[in-house]
């Protein structure tokens, strides 16, 4: 149960995220979570957005350069060792990367393996629970 995740890349100096963030709320896209990684030159803007199709649309319209990609969300209790007990059941997977969706009772994790069928599987028999489009 894979969720959409839009990347975006954008040149690294100012304004630009603003005018990622201008460009959804325009076309009424809700931001769930983010994740920005730099380089020297350029940004990786990673989203979970309401309607990623739509917010990949709008950011290209607009001449950025965004793409979709199947990542994982994974419910997991907000307490001490929660994580590492997550990562042990996935010891068998690379993880390329990873961010946190929201933080409460519970938190959830967004994560890109890719084998994301088999780290599903194993998430689910480890009492974990990976989380729909429709639930984040």
């Amino acid at each position: 149960m894979a969720v959409k995740q839009v990347t975006v890349f954008i040149g690294n100096k100012e304004g630009r995220i603003e005018k990622v963030t201008e460009i959804l709320k325009n076309n009424s896209i809700n931001i769930s979570s983010l994740s920005l990684a730099e380089s020297v030159d350029y940004g990786l803007l990673r989203l979970i957005v309401t309607e990623p199709e739509k917010a990949k649309d709008a950011l290209k319209a607009e001449g950025l350069s965004a793409r979709i990609s199947d990542v994982i969300a994974v419910e997991i209790p907000n307490r001490t060792g929660s994580l590492h007990d997550l990562l042990t059941a996935l010891t068998d997977f690379n993880i390329e990367y990873m961010y946190v969706l929201s933080a409460a009772d519970t938190a959830s994790m967004i994560m890109k393996i890719k084998d994301h069928e088999a780290a599903e599987k194993v998430i689910n028999t480890s009492g974990f629970r990976v989380l729909g489009q429709d639930e984040i």
